[in-house]
């Protein structure tokens, strides 16, 4: 199976974002890639093909394909798409910022992770004037990547940044009833980060999401591949490891920013699930400036 590097697609390597439009796309074979791709579908139809299987697209689905994944399409007929190409962390977006919207949770995390256990997974589809408002922010963006104006780094950023916004707000108002099983997890996945600094039960979690204990592991573990309780310390583990690369930020205050009321916990389940502790990981992600702790 082909890998595109991210070299043939970034002609600029410290700053990886670009926009391709293909008119009358034709089949191509599985592929994979070290970067994200937003697709866009915006006239025509066609199959995608995935490792698990293959399903129709037709104009107004817009999908996310995740580096690690595999895809490929088939029985392409006037298929014209728009593939952003991207990499958030060397762009450095601050895509977190959208966490709490449960649509982002679902184009993001949710649905790319479905596509490795369901044949035909749910996608989002724009209606004609949702697409119509998505084709002009991407053609800004194509046309500040073009002109390269003083500043046009922060235009494309800004205007790649409006798109996913308008994409993560459309999920789950643009109808779809294949989506609305997606929304409870993703509802949950939006809690979670806005309130991952306060006391999360169970209990709270399965009112929430209008489930029982039983059907909720089951459902998140389908999904995100851990219990739900599991998946808050994971969320609270990432935040304090951002903290911790401010040098003002002591470990106690990280962890206790981030919803950990034991030191001592916080710095086992660290240890555990990052493979080093606070302080190591401190001393090798902190800039040279600044005060060690």
């Amino acid at each position: 199976m082909k890998t595109i590097p991210a070299k043939a697609v970034f002609s600029d390597p410290r700053f990886p974002l670009a926009v391709r439009r293909h008119d009358s796309h034709e089949p191509t074979e599985l592929h994979s890639h070290d970067f994200h791709e937003l697709v866009v579908i915006l006239a025509g139809r066609g199959r995608h093909l995935t490792e698990r299987g293959d399903y129709p697209i037709t104009a107004g689905d817009v999908f996310l394909i995740r580096g690690e994944m595999a895809h490929g399409y088939a029985d392409t007929k006037g298929m014209t798409l728009v593939n952003i190409f991207f990499d958030p962390r060397r762009l450095r977006l601050p895509i977190q910022a959208m966490a709490e919207v449960p649509g982002y949770q679902a184009l993001f995390r949710v649905e790319p992770r479905l596509r490795h256990v369901r044949r035909i997974p749910p996608r989002l589809h724009l209606p004609p004037h949702d697409l119509a408002r998505a084709a002009a922010m991407i053609a800004e963006l194509s046309s500040e990547l073009e002109k390269r104006n003083p500043g046009y780094r922060f235009a494309t950023m800004a205007e790649l940044m409006r798109l996913l916004l308008f994409l993560a707000r459309r999920y789950f108002r643009s109808g779809g009833s294949e989506r609305q099983p997606l929304q409870p997890i993703s509802e949950l996945l939006s809690y979670i980060e806005a309130h991952y600094p306060d006391r999360i039960t169970l209990a709270d979690l399965c009112r929430r999401a209008g489930m029982s204990n039983a059907t909720l592991n089951r459902a998140f573990h389908a999904i995100m591949g851990c219990p739900p309780l599991e998946h808050v310390i994971r969320v609270r583990l990432a935040h304090a490891a951002e903290l911790l690369r401010q040098p003002s930020i002591r470990i106690t205050e990280a962890a206790f920013e981030c919803g950990f009321s034991d030191a001592n916990y916080f710095a086992r389940q660290f240890r555990c699930r990052m493979g080093m502790s606070p302080r190591a990981w401190r001393q090798l992600h902190q800039s040279s400036s600044g005060r060690r702790p």
